[in-house]
């Protein structure tokens, strides 16, 4: 049944990249992953299932992110605060390099008010990356941490809309914009 998972869940968070969460139903599901209906109900029970699945990998894969950023920079210079303050950054947007996962968290946060329940999941989702910001920015030692959590979450929301949906800005501008923020908070 791992496979079938495994199989179910790429089918899910691909319907959602690519067809949005409207489209993204048991039967897309079916088709595109090649596991029966009766075996989705069994492992997700119904569409909404499916979404919080999905939310719910995206988490994990945030989070390992996250403790990874903490193992590899422990912030105690000017530079290894730099670092690891970015390396929060990138967790809370998925990598910056994995655009599916980052048009899926959009996509499921864009749309949750149309699925019942999905709405207080998100509004959880970004209170936890709040909190996540406030911690990273209190470790780096920043002075007035209320605000520049919320320049750093406005700024979060920016980069990911631009990585999802392109408008104008240049192949690597986004790291630039990221890295040149936190040279402003972290000095």
């Amino acid at each position: 049944m791992t496979s079938e998972r495994e199989a179910a869940l790429d089918a899910i968070l691909e319907l959602i990249a690519t067809r949005g969460v409207g489209e993204t139903t048991p039967r897309r599901v079916a088709d595109r992953s090649g596991v029966d209906g009766k075996t989705l109900r069994l492992l997700y029970g119904d569409r909404y299932g499916m979404l919080m699945t999905a939310a719910k990998t995206l988490e994990l894969r945030r989070d390992r992110l996250l403790t990874a950023a903490e193992a590899a920079h422990p912030p105690t210079t000017v530079a290894s605060r730099r670092n690891y303050l970015e390396a929060v950054a990138r967790a809370l947007l998925l990598g910056l390099a994995d655009h599916r996962d980052l048009l899926v968290r959009t996509e499921l946060i864009a749309n949750a008010r149309l699925v019942g329940g999905l709405d207080a999941e998100t509004r959880g989702l970004g209170e936890h990356e709040r909190a996540i910001v406030a911690e990273a920015l209190e470790r780096v030692g920043t002075a007035d941490i209320e605000i520049e959590t919320e320049r750093l979450v406005t700024l979060l929301s920016g980069l990911a809309f631009e990585l999802v949906y392109p408008h104008g800005a240049r192949e690597g501008t986004a790291d630039r914009v990221l890295r040149h923020h936190i040279a402003s908070i972290v000095h």
